[in-house]
Parts: structure tokens; sequence; C-alpha cells
């Protein structure tokens, strides 16, 4: 029912201080029934009240702290969940971008649903059930204490009936286990095909496969309401036990009572006090079988959060490097997702000042070593040099601060052409801005928009042309300043004249960086000092395009495919 690492990962201070305060509420509600069944007695032995406005008083200095402490509990309720949702949240995000695109990854809509519906999931189980958990088991004590000290019968019928509530709450658990498993995983199937549909609409309407896959989402909801369905039965289920748990108990315990009471045992004023408590005996864990369901998912949602802080990382040194980067060297590299080998005994040497480039159809493991030698793919065999310092005895900081890739999955935001820009440099000026505009060739362009630099982006820049969007990125990366930029397929699906430009900014940066460029057109890096080609994950052939085009393999074959396809007359 508690995963201990949720502990290591929050304060445990705040459900401490939550259970104090609500125990306080109890004893002043105690006490507020000791005073009346008091005065109960009084009105039916002597029918007079000995002091009527000391327990006036009493009753209303009670109701007055239980008040009190009514707030102060809510207060830190809310203050401990706000707390644990911005933490985790935080701690969620840091994760996503320590792991980036490495296989450990959740996909995106799965880490959307987790750290938005699961942290609440959680916050109302760390906030509220756990609290009501340690409250359940020292209320209790107290109220048993209480209770003996007028009898002992009575106090040990109800004492005993209290933990047939938690055995009834565990022996559901362990079929709600199973349920919740589906539950979760259904409810995140249904989030990505929705994410999937959504960001596919075009082509299903392309394809007229709107009544499809209106179809599959039906079918996916439906599954979501079946478990759904089923979970809140057997909820309500539970809670039909606990009640009739709860009033049997409490009726057997009061009736005990009057035979107690009838039996010269117990005085007056205590088989009252056994009457009207004997109902408090069981409210807390009544209550706590409330929020089974909301516990059920929060339990889950804490495995799976859990899991994923849990999920291994590599390894970082302490090391930094002082100059900047000016060599990125690997020997007998091997690389694959579990079994499968993407990439096999590579060694290369890419170095400042010149235009390097990785060329290959697609699927060959050009883009996977790209990222393995950024520093973003972990679990390699082999040697990964940065300045000849093997990459992981760096910091993580170091590296992300070295490097940077600019590919086809980049993002532009839904705000203004300027903000997107000062996202890599924050305090750039605006000359500064404009001189990397001009650099990619967007200058003019942009001077020709409504706003120029406050021009408003639509999401993901798709207001802009595919040409203008990829300069954009290009111009923020330059902006950032790094030493190791690597290009991933930046001119697919752009025009010819962007093409032209991106490239000539591309070179031009590779006289004074050290840049890697990794495209499957042969004709994009033509001008490049070192062509590295790569087949089936393994580097088959290296050299610049004219040594290339005069040996007899890969790249000539290609080529030559390429120049029918092209007419011979796409070269830049």
């Amino acid at each position: 029912m508690i995963d201990k690492r949720l502990f290591k990962l929050v304060d445990f201070k705040p459900i401490t201080l939550i259970v104090f305060f609500r125990l306080l509420q109890l004893a002043c509600s105690i006490g507020i029934w000791l005073i009346v069944s008091t005065a109960l007695a009084q009105l039916i032995q002597h029918r007079t009240l000995l002091h009527p406005w000391l327990d006036l008083v009493g009753i209303g200095l009670f109701y007055l702290a239980k008040s009190l402490l009514n707030r102060l509990t809510e207060v830190q309720t809310y203050d401990a969940s706000a707390v644990l949702r911005l933490d985790l949240r935080e701690q969620v995000l840091q994760k996503a971008i320590r792991l980036g695109r490495n296989k450990e990854q959740l996909p995106a809509t799965t880490l959307t649903q987790l750290s938005v519906d699961g942290i609440d999931q959680l916050e109302i189980y760390y906030g509220r059930f756990l609290p009501q958990l340690f409250y359940c088991i020292f209320a209790s004590l107290l109220l048993f204490f209480v209770l003996l000290f007028f009898a002992w019968q009575p106090a040990l019928i109800l004492f005993l009936g209290i933990p047939l509530i938690p055995l009834t709450i565990m022996m559901v658990m362990k079929i709600a286990k199973k349920v919740l498993a589906r539950y979760w995983g259904r409810y995140t199937n249904l989030g990505q095909k929705f994410y999937e549909n959504l960001e596919g609409f075009s082509v299903i309407a392309a394809f007229d496969l709107e009544d499809e896959k209106e179809k599959e989402m039906v079918d996916a909801a439906e599954k979501f309401r079946e478990i759904t369905m089923k979970l809140l039965s057997m909820q309500l289920n539970s809670i039909t036990i606990m009640d009739l748990i709860s009033y049997g108990g409490a009726g057997l315990g009061i009736g005990v009572a009057l035979k107690t009471y009838a039996g010269g045992n117990l005085s007056l004023a205590g088989m009252i006090v056994f009457i009207l408590l004997s109902a408090e005996v069981f409210i807390p864990m009544r209550q706590l079988g409330s929020l089974f369901h909301v516990a059920m998912n929060g339990i889950s949602a804490t495995g799976r959060l859990l899991d994923y802080l849990a999920q291994p990382e590599a390894l970082h040194g302490k090391e930094t490097l002082t100059a900047p980067l000016a060599e990125v060297a690997c020997r007998a590299l091997s690389f694959g997702y579990e079994k499968d080998r993407v990439l096999e005994d590579i060694s290369l040497t890419l170095v400042k000042g010149k235009f390097q480039a990785f060329v290959g159809e697609s699927g060959s493991g050009k883009s996977t070593l790209a990222q393995v030698l950024l520093g973003n793919l972990h679990g390699y065999e082999g040697t990964l040099t940065w300045n000849e310092k093997k990459i992981d005895t760096l910091t993580d900081e170091a590296i992300r601060q070295k490097a940077i890739l600019v590919d086809e999955q980049a993002y532009l935001y839904a705000t203004t052409i300027k903000d997107n820009l000062l996202l890599a440099k924050p305090n750039a000026t605006t000359e500064e801005l404009w001189e990397v505009l001009e650099k990619t060739g967007l200058k003019a362009e942009v001077l020709q928009m409504p706003g120029q630099l406050e021009m408003k982006l639509q999401e993901n820049g798709t207001n802009l042309s595919g040409g203008q969007r990829q300069r954009v990125l290009i111009a923020q990366a330059l902006l950032r300043d790094a030493d190791f930029y690597v290009f991933d397929e930046v001119t697919s699906g752009v025009d010819l004249t962007s093409e032209k430009l991106i490239l000539q900014t591309i070179q031009c940066l590779a006289k004074e960086k050290l840049v890697l460029f990794v495209s499957h057109r042969l004709y994009n890096v033509e001008n490049a000092d070192q062509i590295y080609v790569i087949a089936a994950g393994k580097i088959v052939q290296a050299g610049n395009a004219e040594k290339l085009r005069q040996e007899k393999g890969f790249y000539q074959q290609y080529f030559m495919m390429e120049e029918k396809v092209l007419g011979g007359g796409a070269h830049v």
C-alpha cells in the first residue's frame, strides 16, 4: 500500500503534521463527547446540570480548537500536495532531459499523461490517503484507551472489529492491482491513439481513413470505459462491505456496553460515551475505505512514476572541457537496442574547421551514430572521446553546453521569432538576432514579414515555409555558439533555394566550428572535406566526393542512381 521509494523523493514531515493535527481534532471531539455524556447523565439522574456554563464554555473552546486545527490541516494538506506536484513534475522534466532520446525514454503521450494525470492522482494519494492511513492507526489506539478507561469488554469488541476494514481493503487490492494495471495501460493507449490521430489528421483525411480511425478510437474508448466501470464497481462493493462492518461493529459495541451497564459494571455516563464514540471508532477506517479508489490510482501512478525516475542513466564524470571542442573520435564503437545491433565497429575522427558528412540510405544508422557522438545515446561499446577525453568522464552539463543537434524533430514554439531565437541566448541583443538571420539568408525575408522579429509563429512554425522554418532553427543554433554542431537531414522537404542557403550557412560555419552534416542526398555533400559512407551500421567508404566517385562501391553506385533521378542538374 506504500511505496517506500516515494519518501526518498519527497518529505515525510507534511504527513506527520497532518496526522498530528487530525489527532488533536479527535482529542477535541472526545472532549466534547465526554462533556455531553456527563451532562446527559446529570440530567437523567439529577434532572439538572451541575455546571451548565462551564460545560458550554468547554464545548465552545473545543469547537474553536477543532475549527482552527481543521484549518491548519487543510492548509498543510494543500501545501504538501502543491510541493509534491511541483517537485515531482520538475524531477520528471529533468529526467526526461537527461534521458533525451535514449531507448529508456517514454513516448511523449505516455510521459505527458504520467506527469499530468499521474501526478494529480499521486498528489491525492500523498495528501489524503497516506495521512488517513496513519491517522487510522493512531486514532484507533487513542479511542481504544479512552473507552478502556470506562469498560474493557465493549472497548475490546470495538477494537477487534477495526482491523476487519483494512483486511477487506487488502483482499480487494489483490484483485484491483491487476485491474489497475490494465486501467493505466488502456488510459495511456487511448491518449496515444488520440495524439497520433491528431498529429496525422491530414494523412487520415488524404487517404479517406476517417471511418477506420474513428472505429479504432471508439474501440479504445470502450475498453477504457469497461475497465473504469469494473474499477468503480469493485470500489462500490468494497464500500458496502465496509459499511456492514462499521455499522455492525458499532451496533455490537453499543449492545455490549448496554449489557455491561445493565450488569452494573459501567456508569450511565460511560454508557453514553460508548454510544456516542462507537461510530467514531469506525469513522476513520470508513473514510480510509472511501479513499480506496483514489489510493489504488495513486499506487499505480506512484509505481509507474518511480519506475520512470529510476530508469538507468549514463554515468557522467566530473571533468569539464576548458578549451573549445576541436576533435571527436571513436574507436571500435558498436551500439544496439537490446539484441539488435545498429552500429558495428565504427572508427572515425571529426575535427574542427572541416566540413564533414555522413551519407547513406535511410535506416543505415547514420543518425544513430550522430546521436552517439553527441553523447545523447548511451550503452555503446568501444571508445568515444572529445578532445582525447573519454566522454563518460565529462559532466552532463559540459556535454550539453558544447554540442547541439538540429534535425527534423527540432521545435518552434507558438510565440514570436524573437522569443524563439532568445531561447538559445536570452541576453542576445537585437543586432545579434539580425546578424544570425543574415547568416542564414533570412534577414531580408523577415524584414518583409508583418511585425518582423515580433511576428507571431503558429505551433511549430507552420505559418513559415519549410525552408524558412529550418533556417530559423539553424539561426537559433548559431546563436547558441556551441563547439560541435550536428545537422541531421535539415534540407529535407525544403525548396532548392532554401537548400542552397542552408548548405552555404553550414559550410561557412564548418570553417570555424566542428560540424557534422547528415544526409541521404549525395549532392548535398559534394563540397565536404570528409565524407563517411554508412551502410548497414558500418562505415563502408571514407574520403572526399572526388575520391569516392572514382572508387567502385556504394558511393559510386548511389551517386550514379541519384544522377539519373535528378538529371545531373541539382548539384550545389
